[in-house]
């Protein structure tokens, strides 16, 4: 079985730097933009279950992906993104005036503690695995899922599946609309193929 984890398309407040968890926002005419291009990419490959995040962002990034498959949506609200409490929409620079604290904690622990008002990261990576598993069960006959979702869900089934730490999420980038592949083999066994539309394990650079 193969699972297709998509972050959604870009916002308004992706592109300006904004901080940006559990507020509710569309995608942006880029995010839309984003999301029209990725399903014309996978319009080609069997995808025989579609999820989303209940979050409008994630909802609309699946929508459009779902299309040419004439597939509908299932929403499943335990990959939608971390909760970023009082975080929420400030840029990284009022974050570093306002929390420097935190911020500093969250440089080196990330995964142990809580945002100021919001989650925690392991949390929010707990429950996205289990919402996956949960789907991969639901659907054991099936060759392709897709599950539109978010930053920090993604990273943590990343970092589980690889072996990494939560607190190393930043090995691992996700841009908006970008597409991650893992494989699974019905037994327990998962593999990390694609990140960030980037084969995984990633290239070694060549030297010159």
């Amino acid at each position: 079985m193969q699972i297709l984890l998509v972050r959604h398309g870009a916002t308004d407040w992706n592109l300006q730097g904004r901080c940006q968890g559990s507020i509710d926002r569309d995608l942006s005419e880029v995010g839309i933009r984003q999301a029209e291009q990725l399903a014309t990419l996978l319009s080609h490959e069997e995808i025989h279950a579609i999820y989303s995040s209940n979050l409008r962002r994630a909802r609309q990034t699946a929508a459009l992906i779902s299309q040419p498959h004439k597939l509908s949506v299932t929403i499943e609200d335990d990959v939608r993104e971390l909760d970023h409490g009082e975080l929420e929409g400030l840029t990284f620079n009022e974050i570093k005036t306002n929390y420097a604290e935190f911020l500093a904690r969250w440089r080196s622990i990330p995964a142990q503690i809580t945002v100021p008002g919001g989650e925690r990261l392991g949390d929010v990576a707990e429950r996205a695995w289990n919402a996956l598993t949960q789907i991969v069960r639901r659907h054991q006959e099936a060759e392709r899922i897709l599950v539109v979702s978010h930053n920090f869900p993604i990273l943590g089934i990343i970092c589980r599946v690889t072996g990494t730490h939560l607190n190393d999420y930043r090995t691992f980038h996700l841009d908006p609309c970008s597409l991650t592949r893992l494989r699974y083999d019905g037994n327990g066994d998962w593999q990390v193929t694609q990140v960030n539309n980037r084969e995984y394990p990633f290239p070694m650079p060549t030297s010159l």
